[in-house]
């Protein structure tokens, strides 16, 4: 359908089968993304690639598009990679689907990190070691935290830096 020109002008993904239109990005979006990429391209060693806005793919009912996502380096791949050991969405519209939907489809791909950044909360979900459609561990961190993740040990990040100031 994409390739017919239906969805002309407009950012969607695949989630669960259904085709979903994304909500335009603003600024409280904006500065967490750059934010979050800023610090994580100087952290990741060279086997690793962070994919800003790529879709992965994991079956032929989802290809959603992390706002960030860490993946293994591979550069001979020419088809969008089908897991990450790292997604990161940033939820400003989206906080529901993001941490539902999306929670869902990225724990049955088996990645073993997600991270929802609540810009309205001022707070990071971190999701840890999924299991049947499901992460086991889900956490809530604020602005003053620092987090580590478990899936990419060199990662470590304070977040007080990645959202807008009030």
């Amino acid at each position: 359908m994409d390739e017919a020109g239906l969805f002309k002008g407009l950012k969607v993904e695949l989630l669960e089968g259904e085709v979903v239109v994304m909500a335009p990005m603003d600024s409280e979006h904006r500065k967490p993304l750059v934010e979050l990429n800023r610090a994580i391209v100087k952290l990741l060693p060279d086997e690793l690639v962070l994919q800003p806005q790529c879709p992965i793919a994991p079956d032929d009912e989802n290809e959603p598009e992390p706002d960030l996502a860490i993946v293994a380096d591979d550069p001979n791949a020419t088809d969008n990679p089908t897991t990450a050991l790292l997604a990161i969405e940033i939820a400003n519209t989206s906080l529901r689907d993001d941490l539902n939907r999306k929670a869902r489809i990225y724990a049955r791909a088996g990645i073993p990190e997600y991270w929802v950044v609540d810009v309205k909360k001022r707070a990071l979900v971190v999701h840890r070691n999924p299991s049947g459609g499901k992460y086991k561990s889900v956490k809530t961190l604020t602005d003053l935290s620092e987090v580590k993740s478990s899936a990419v040990p060199e990662l470590v990040l304070d977040l007080r830096k990645i959202f807008v100031k009030k």
